[in-house]
């Protein structure tokens, strides 16, 4: 009777201790990083730092470059621009055709693209649809505090003015202009034919909404970001913001690959500028924006480090020059509101020095316009600005400030940390007036939502302000001076600059393009607007085991490409 219970008991052992290596095996097999198809590899974590916290993460919300980076993985948009030289193809859109001479824009959308696992979709479909995109492109016109972007909509389709006077909701309301045809397909009518509405399409700033989440979410739409890009939104604080990957992303890559290949990304946010070097030599990030020349021993490590063998291997990623760095003002109150003190101030600063001395090389002097001359733009034409004390005392005094002491004391704020580029050539600037002019101007460094807010309520009278253009195009310099149904970015005001913009923006003739954008650019560096002070190239520094990186002509980065492969060493 014994005999038959041993028999069992080692049977259930066996079973029991196959199961057990069975559950062992298959876990340590799910963890194993597969392969994908071109040597490529699923798996992985990138980081990288930033100065400050994230201001938003909502699409509409912000036009920092520092958060359209990281938003634009979370949200898709229609049309995308895909590479390093600015080529623009239809993304979320299978389909965007101009008709009607340019004043209706047929899109089509993809089937089957789905916005991210979110309570907000419980019992009800994720897949993104026309009535979330005209939600958004109506959500881009309205009065929204959460609108920040309306300048580039607004006036352009059809009823957008009326919509934004009357302050309309989106959640109830669309743009009169656009029509859903279907399920995934809407038509735009415009209310001219702009040459370029394809170009705004691709605006970071335009990746598609959800309805649905927005009216599940409320106000509280700008902490819960719901998109249909290739990583959602884990955990966001003032330190540290994770994005993990979406499984369901629509895309795949040439090989077939469906992306993203890496699981998750971490931003370390609110870095202090000496602390960045440290963390990427200990690869606790891979990735270096913009820095400094004369940071460089700091990031590659001395001569002697190099040959013990204790530098980090790394590769140097150029993008050509499309960041202008300037100086802005209000020049609709005083003391900037008179153009011969803008005058003055332009011709007291020697750019030359700034690039060459306090930047060591970084930067390229803007002595001639704003726009930095490239291959789809120049303009040989424009008087050349350069340093002149005597010329730039004349006009101070002829402004009315014979005495530099009747000059009001005069706070730059400047949204960079101590030590940055940003804040040296902004106090090389001050400095550069104090001695030339003899006027009290100092930087003050705040964040850039400071910034913001103080420039909004009329506090600032001047700040540093930084550009990149949206795509390879000198329109999307000229837009910051556009004064539209919506104030410009950055205070001016001129009738015949909005006339000679507009015709720019529709004209078929990429001759009379040019120069009527030539022209454009000739009345903003006559009136002073601005100072343009130098234009920069995007210098990224990237941990070698980092492959797939590409960014694009504005500085944004595509993570769905990228993945991370460890190198192999040989003794």
């Amino acid at each position: 009777m014994k005999a038959p219970f041993k028999t069992s008991w080692f049977v259930l052992v066996l079973i029991s201790l196959g199961l057990v290596l069975f559950l062992y095996f298959n876990f340590w097999s799910s963890k194993k990083t597969p392969l994908a198809k071109g040597d490529k590899v699923y798996g992985g974590v990138f980081s990288f730092a930033l100065p400050e916290p994230l201001s938003s993460v909502f699409p509409l919300e912000t036009n920092s470059l520092s958060d359209l980076r990281v938003i634009s993985q979370v949200f898709d948009p229609l049309a995308k621009q895909c590479d390093s030289k600015g080529t623009i193809r239809n993304y979320l859109a299978d389909q965007i055709e101009i008709k009607n001479q340019g004043k209706t824009v047929f899109i089509r959308i993809k089937k089957g693209v789905l916005f991210h696992d979110d309570e907000c979709f419980t019992g009800a479909s994720r897949e993104l649809t026309a009535e979330d995109v005209a939600f958004t492109l109506s959500f881009a016109c309205s009065k929204s505090s959460l609108n920040q972007s309306s300048a580039l909509l607004l006036g352009k389709i059809e009823g957008s003015d009326t919509f934004y006077k009357n302050g309309k909701n989106p959640l109830h309301h669309t743009v009169s202009g656009i029509k859903i045809l279907g399920a995934h397909s809407l038509e735009i009518k415009l209310t001219k034919p702009y040459n370029h509405i394809i170009q705004l399409l691709s605006h970071p700033s335009l990746g598609i909404l959800s309805k649905k989440a927005s009216v599940f979410y409320g106000r509280r739409i700008a902490n819960h970001p719901v998109g249909t890009g290739p990583f959602y939104l884990h955990s966001s604080n003032n330190h540290e913001v994770i994005l993990m990957r979406n499984s369901d992303y629509w895309a795949r890559d040439e090989h077939g690959n469906q992306l993203p290949f890496l699981e998750e990304i971490h931003i370390n946010t609110n870095t202090n500028l000496s602390d960045v070097f440290t963390l990427f030599s200990q690869q606790k990030i891979d990735l270096l924006f913009d820095l400094p020349a004369n940071q460089l021993e700091l990031a590659f490590g001395t001569l002697s480090e190099a040959k013990k063998g204790k530098n980090l291997l790394h590769r140097v990623h150029i993008q050509k020059a499309s960041k202008i760095n300037y100086v802005d003002w209000n020049v609709s109150r005083p003391p900037f509101n008179n153009l011969l003190v803008r005058q003055a101030f332009e011709l007291a600063i020697d750019k030359n020095r700034i690039c060459n001395e306090v930047l060591r090389g970084d930067g390229q002097a803007i002595n001639h316009g704003f726009i930095p001359t490239s291959s789809f733009y120049s303009n040989p034409h424009i008087p050349k600005v350069e340093v002149n004390i005597p010329a730039a005392k004349t006009l101070f005094k002829k402004a009315g400030y014979s005495h530099p002491e009747d000059f009001p004391k005069t706070l730059f704020y400047v949204n960079a940390q101590a030590g940055s580029n940003a804040d040296l050539w902004c106090r090389d600037f001050c400095k550069q007036l104090r001695n030339n002019l003899g006027i009290k101007i100092y930087v003050v460094n705040v964040s850039t939502r400071e910034r913001d807010q103080k420039i909004k309520s009329g506090t600032a009278a001047i700040w540093r302000g930084g550009w990149v253009g949206d795509y390879p195009d000198a329109e999307s310099y000229l837009r910051l001076f556009y004064h539209g149904p919506k104030d410009n970015e950055v205070k001016f005001q001129n009738r015949t600059f909005d006339q000679l913009y507009l015709q720019s923006t529709l004209t078929t003739s990429e001759t009379e393009k040019k120069t009527l954008q030539r022209l454009c650019e000739s009345i903003v560096s006559k009136d002073c607007a601005i100072i343009p002070v130098y234009s920069e190239d995007f210098f990224v520094m990237i941990n070698l085991r980092v492959r797939g990186f590409e960014m694009n002509s504005s500085g944004i980065i595509d993570f769905a490409t990228i993945y991370m492969k460890e190198l192999k060493y040989r003794d």
